[in-house]
């Protein structure tokens, strides 16, 4: 099992309580460490029989290349995120496995460069009739004032995941603040912003396991409280709420899995938009396909996320859960599609068994 760790574990430290900056008489929740997640995974392959190595990479070739070389895997369970410090070379790791002809869990690195660049994805998911909000990519400034996408518009970095780059601030609803988001993603993250429609309504996560066919899981429901006292508060996932704990936004987030309320008709359509998304992106073995729904009831793809987060308790895995499955019947079916795209093992023949022959007299 690979990953890419380097530098101190920022949930390290909500091991031991810390005072919330916004309410000091409450402490933030206590999160897993990476540590933790790892540990977890290795202990489900090791408690289903597999022989499991465990290395970080730790943003050094040599030591990926190593690991390659000195265990000679039959599979990768690849949990490597970004190299270099670039989400974007995810891609590049997962191309090191193709041209060592090593099987490894998750997406291709043609699908990983897809998704993690939104405009081609939205490009693409166009081209192909599965429905997403309007949008446009601004490389420069100033921003033109006729973007031909319906105000409001939320703000995006082009080639972030993770809700990288995206806060509270991110929705627009005028050329103005427009301006001001436009110039914080090019400065900030050195890279075009993508501009797209904002759609007010619920927001569904589509978890998809497997290949042939892909199982679309229970759908997950994200649930935005109202909170007191903000002049507007856009219900989205922010980076905050995401990955903060002390942010308040971390708090005003909920999950329901299976989503409520969905007439069956709607949830149909869900799963359909979903799975075309996640077979038209070529996503492998498991991702998660996030939609929003307009108020006529028809479903938007926002982003499509191969490999996503394998922890217990997040999204992909509480959808894996309602399935029917425990998270380590979910780690190790992984494993296993990764492994059937190995060289076949020869069969060894077995052994003929001598015919016994018995001795015998005669008499001439």
């Amino acid at each position: 099992m690979l990953w890419n760790s380097v530098g101190e574990d920022p949930y390290e430290k909500f091991k031991d309580p810390q005072p919330l900056p916004w309410n000091p008489t409450e402490t933030a929740a206590d999160i897993g460490t990476d540590a933790d997640e790892l540990d977890a995974i290795m202990d489900a392959l090791r408690g289903r029989g597999y022989k499991v190595k465990g290395v970080n990479i730790s943003e050094s070739f040599d030591e990926l290349l190593g690991a390659l070389r000195t265990f000679k895997p039959n599979a990768v369970f690849n949990l490597v995120e970004f190299f270099n410090d670039r989400p974007v070379q995810e891609a590049y790791v997962a191309g090191l496995y193709e041209l060592l002809q090593v099987p490894y869990t998750g997406a291709t690195p043609g699908c990983l460069l897809t998704c993690q660049r939104k405009f081609r994805t939205k490009v693409l998911l166009e081209s192909q009739g599965v429905p997403t909000p309007e949008y446009t990519l601004v490389r420069e400034l100033p921003v033109p004032k006729n973007l031909e996408v319906q105000y409001p518009v939320i703000v995006k970095p082009a080639r972030e995941d993770a809700s990288g780059g995206i806060h509270k601030d991110a929705v627009c609803h005028e050329h103005a603040e427009l301006e001001v988001q436009v110039e914080r993603v090019l400065r900030e993250y050195q890279q075009s912003a993508l501009v797209e429609r904002f759609i007010e309504g619920r927001e569904i996560h589509v978890a998809i396991l497997g290949n042939d066919p892909p199982e679309v899981l229970p759908l997950l429901e994200l649930e935005f409280d109202e909170r007191e006292g903000d002049e507007f508060n856009p219900k989205i996932l922010t980076y905050e709420a995401k990955w903060d704990p002390l942010s308040p936004d971390f708090y005003a987030l909920d999950v329901q899995v299976p989503a409520k309320g969905l007439p069956r008709r709607l949830g149909n359509r869900i799963r359909e938009v979903a799975l075309a998304a996640y077979k038209i992106t070529e996503c492998r073995d498991y991702a998660r396909v996030d939609l929003r729904i307009e108020e006529d009831g028809e479903p938007y793809v926002l982003e499509v996320n191969p490999n996503p987060n394998l922890a217990e308790g997040t999204g992909f895995m509480l959808c894996a859960e309602k399935s029917g499955r425990t998270f380590e019947e979910t780690i190790e079916q992984l494993a296993r599609m990764a492994l059937a795209r190995g060289p076949a093992r020869p069969v060894k023949p077995r052994p003929r068994r001598r015919q016994r022959t018995t001795a015998s007299t005669s008499t001439k």
